[in-house]
């Protein structure tokens, strides 16, 4: 994904652990034990506001960790490494970008939908996260569909290597991935309890005081309120929704962020908003940008997942909860929908 580079900062404060988190388009409402002082860091890296709340001291090393991460993964940094592979069309596969670009690659093969990382180069013909974006000529979006598909990297001998014209772009995994790595940091560090929000993901790290649950209030897509509260031990979560980033063109049209592969324009869904709880970052991230592209008429089988749950929301304001998420509806203006 192609986005705007912004100057690193950051802002500490102490906090009790009551705090409002703003995930995209989603409002992950965690509450911990006022007996539980942390220090909250916020920073800007990957393109969006992170806040991590953790006990004094111990948010220096997952900052530096998300910084040298994002010097790694992003593909508007020239000097990135995913950035040296689109232009040179080689990378060592043991880098954190080797490292992301194979398991997602093997996620596509998995799950078989619509999101695929070689979409670089429409991702880039599109500018929707830019300052200029537009919409592209039929023969310029033909010609980049040419260059997307799995079939374009190979992976051998220690080295990913893209057919020429192929473009990786990372903006559907990258968050995900990043707190999978804060998490690998945390239990390292042996931190207890804590919470790291990028916006549109979120880890809720450890253990709580007395063991007490973590509370996350989803809010409604249309910034209104919340669709309701879940009840959750530590995971991963992500939130999916073509309102998160968009632009309007100059015939008056909407076009979002999220492009499908296989048509080369904006997804089309029934969908407003995807949430994927699990226990791993990268699949939350990955799952809730498939599972929104797909639309309910495939929301059935992930209603009925082992690994991960979901809460989903349609344009006619139907709700989908997976059986055995501890949720609780907001408001009953909006049909909680049963798939069976």
């Amino acid at each position: 994904m192609i986005q705007k580079k912004f100057i690193r900062c950051a802002l500490i404060s102490t906090v009790a652990l009551g705090l409002c988190a703003v995930i995209g388009v989603s409002c992950f409402r965690d509450s911990i034990s006022k007996e539980e002082s942390l220090s909250e860091t916020g920073l800007f890296v990957m393109d969006t506001y992170c806040t991590i709340s953790l006990e004094d001291g111990q948010a220096s090393a997952v900052s530096q960790l998300l910084y040298e991460l994002e010097d790694s993964l992003s593909s508007f940094d020239a000097e990135s490494d995913v950035s040296h592979l689109n232009s040179g069309g080689t990378l060592a596969a043991g880098s954190a970008a080797g490292d992301i670009i194979g398991r997602t690659l093997k996620l596509q093969e998995q799950y078989r939908g619509h999101v695929d990382i070689t979409s670089g180069a429409l991702v880039q013909l599109w500018g929707i996260t830019t300052d200029s974006p537009r919409v592209p000529e039929e023969q310029e979006r033909k010609a980049a569909l040419d260059t997307i598909g799995a079939a374009h990297v190979s992976i051998s001998g220690g080295e990913i290597s893209l057919d020429p014209g192929t473009q990786i772009d990372l903006g559907a995994v990258a968050k995900g991935y990043a707190l999978d790595r804060a998490a690998e940091l945390l239990r390292e560090q042996g931190v207890s309890c804590g919470k790291i929000s990028m916006t549109s993901s979120m880890l809720l790290y450890g253990e709580k005081p007395e063991g007490a649950p973590f509370t996350v209030a989803i809010r409604s897509p249309d910034g209104e309120g919340t669709l309701g509260t879940v009840t959750t031990d530590s995971c991963f979560l992500s939130t999916s929704g073509g309102y998160e980033r968009f632009f309007t063109a100059e015939d008056g049209q909407t076009y979002s962020h999220i492009l499908d592969p296989e048509s080369g324009y904006p997804a089309e869904t029934d969908l407003t908003t995807v949430t994927v709880f699990c226990d791993s970052g990268l699949l939350s991230d990955y799952l809730s940008t498939l599972i929104y592209m797909g639309g309910t008429a495939s929301l059935e089988e992930h209603l009925h997942a082992e690994t991960y749950k979901i809460v989903a929301a349609d344009t006619a304001g139907r709700l989908y909860v997976s059986e055995g998420l501890d949720f609780v509806q907001t408001s009953e203006e909006s049909g909680l929908e049963e798939m069976k």
